[in-house]
């Protein structure tokens, strides 16, 4: 008994000893297949997980490459639209510069012009100012022209002024206004002016008459007893269409010396 007892418990420590290197090698290649198969399980999902973001890339390229496409075409539109401005700039540059030269060349040919203009109407303008004093009374009235330093101002003034001359001296020019008499006293005179040189004026009654004209550089008015109001009124009346010539006869050598010269 003792010995059957001794034999079987040696029998299970040779029988550890001997499977127990084979089960730890078969735990161990348990456990080694277990992680593999859970490593793989990882690959598998990353795998999955890779494809199915190149696949969503792939449709989303799919969908966005038009886009893409169309946004391209309008960018190189775009750019070859801003190298034609560019060049068009450089030509418009280049014609602005001619263009700046050839105005600067104008306006220096103006510049030179007008000192030549400046230097031709000062005189003319200074010997029409002169000349107010020796004028009729309707012209010495706004005579005097307005400063300016524009000379296309200053010559189209002094046109103007000789086209006045020009009118009044080529026709009989009526006017009234009072003038003083031998007494002081006011009188409203009508005057006949003939051209720049001449005139003659009587009241209404023909009381007061005489005539006018430019001596010692001044335009003066002289009472006359001798000349006769009648044919001044007569004159005057023809002018104002009241009167035809044919009725009257205006002897003008009944004019003081020096007055119908």
């Amino acid at each position: 008994m003792g010995s059957r007892y001794s034999g079987a418990r040696f029998g299970v420590r040779l029988l550890k000893f001997c499977f127990l290197p084979l089960i730890v090698s078969a735990m161990t290649s348990f456990a080694q297949a277990e992680l593999s198969a859970n490593r793989i399980d990882q690959l598998t999902k990353q795998w999955l997980e890779t494809e199915r973001q190149t696949s969503l890339l792939k449709a989303n390229w799919q969908v966005e490459k038009p886009l893409l496409e169309q946004r391209i075409k309008l960018l190189n539109i775009e750019k070859d639209q801003l190298n034609s401005l560019l060049e068009m700039n450089q030509v418009s540059t280049s014609e602005v510069e001619q263009k700046r030269e050839s105005l600067l060349e104008q306006q220096a040919k103006l510049e030179s012009e007008q000192a030549m203009t400046a230097n031709a109407i000062d005189p003319i303008r200074e010997r029409l100012d002169s000349i107010e004093p020796l004028l009729p009374p309707p012209l010495q009235e706004g005579w005097q022209s307005e400063p300016s330093d524009n000379n296309a101002v200053v010559l189209e003034q002094q046109l103007t002024r000789l086209s006045r001359l020009k009118d009044f001296n080529e026709r009989i020019t009526l006017h009234a206004m009072r003038l003083p008499n031998e007494q002081g006293d006011d009188v409203l005179v009508k005057q006949l002016y003939l051209g720049l040189s001449q005139a003659w004026f009587s009241s209404q009654n023909g009381q007061f008459k005489g005539y006018g004209l430019a001596e010692n550089g001044v335009w003066q008015w002289h009472f006359s007893q001798t000349l006769d109001s009648q044919q001044i009124l007569d004159a005057i009346a023809i002018v104002e269409n009241q009167k035809t010539a044919s009725d009257i006869v205006f002897d003008i050598k009944q004019l003081p010396s020096g007055v119908a010269q």
